[in-house]
């Protein structure tokens, strides 16, 4: 066990990000900048403004916000042909199915076709062949939602598709890598948590069952793909916990894999960008649930830099699969969490 603690951390932080702190913001990447904006602030205030961040020199500039009357939180962001797009979420009184595409060489917003749904928020998606994936969340109707709708920006067209044979989830987890898309975490209709994962073939339009993660439901947390594979970190577990953990997932031995997580409090609610070969990581809600403006980088490519003795975790707790707090029992699976936000899968078999 020392010797998997004394691994690189491979987590560097950056410069602020320069807006008021907030979760439930949005985010997307067009060539060496990625943009952050909208979510709600610590007042509880949706937001509207927007800020980009150049990975080479690594510094934020200010760019022009959503137009007047457009803040929001829960929105989902994506990226086609070089212009990002902001989709629906919640304005503090009603769910949204507007669509807006920024132009980032002429610093403007432009409306685009609406969902020809209901408003919704908390939808996460995925980019596939140059079109997007909108997957869930939630309206005034119902918590969740089990509906799939593909926009195709050509077109500024919206066609739905069939519903997840697996069910409805709001506040899922997304990615892509591979020509794949990945779905993982979020919580259904009865506000349960939900672990299962799952991957989508665009030239089969099927939908496949992978291993399910190995720890409890979450939802709020982040999902990535870069060059050597799948990654999730953070996010908000069912037993109200924060984390502050980082997983991979081998393609190849289809199992997950717990990596030394996130020096610093467990979070959920932030944006993260993958460029390949690093993931940022910003602003979100803490486990004293505080806002934040934190900025991390994660590379897995990064050199090793050794943790000391005193970063080793400890246990915290062991709690049963349905989340009851208890002790360990021989031939019974329990979760134990520790004290840097791992959680890990144990039978002890007699």
């Amino acid at each position: 066990m020392l010797s998997q603690w004394m691994q690189a951390q491979q987590w560097q932080p950056l410069v602020d990000f320069p807006g008021v702190e907030r979760d439930d913001a949005v985010s997307f990447r067009i060539g060496d900048t990625f943009y952050v904006g909208s979510g709600l602030s610590p007042w509880w205030a949706p937001q509207a403004d927007f800020y980009g961040f150049d990975m080479v020199s690594q510094q934020w500039f200010s760019v022009a916000g959503l137009p007047q009357g457009m803040a929001r939180q829960y929105a989902t962001g994506f990226v086609v042909n070089g212009k990002g797009f902001v989709f629906g979420g919640y304005n503090g009184a009603s769910y949204l199915n507007d669509l807006w595409r920024y132009n980032p060489i002429q610093n403007t917003w432009d409306a685009c076709a609406q969902l020809p749904g209901s408003g919704r928020s908390g939808s996460t998606s995925f980019v596939l062949n140059n079109l997007v994936y909108v997957i869930g969340g939630k309206n005034a109707a119902t918590a969740a939602l089990d509906e799939v709708w593909c926009y195709d920006a050509a077109l500024d067209a919206w066609v739905q598709q069939p519903n997840l044979p697996f069910g409805a989830r709001w506040r899922a987890s997304a990615a892509t890598h591979a020509g794949i898309g990945y779905l993982l975490f979020g919580r259904n209709e009865n506000n349960s948590f939900l672990n299962d994962f799952h991957s989508f073939d665009p030239l089969t339009n099927q939908w496949v069952a992978l291993p399910s993660f190995p720890s409890l439901g979450r939802s709020h947390a982040a999902m990535f793909g870069l060059d050597n594979g799948i990654y999730t970190c953070f996010g908000l577990d069912s037993l109200g916990y924060s984390m502050n953990d980082l997983w991979s997932f081998d393609q190849v031995a289809a199992s997950w894999n717990a990596l030394p997580g996130l020096p610093d409090i467990g979070r959920r609610g932030g944006v993260c960008v993958s460029t390949g070969t690093a993931m940022y990581y910003v602003t979100g809600i803490d486990e004293d649930n505080t806002r934040l403006k934190d900025v991390w980088m994660f590379s897995p490519f990064l050199g090793n830099a050794p943790l000391s003795l005193d970063t080793i975790p400890t246990l915290m707790g062991t709690y049963d699969l349905m989340g009851n707090e208890t002790q360990e029992i021989p031939n019974q699976v329990i979760i134990q969490r520790y004290s840097d936000g791992s959680v890990k899968k144990n039978l002890k078999v007699e």
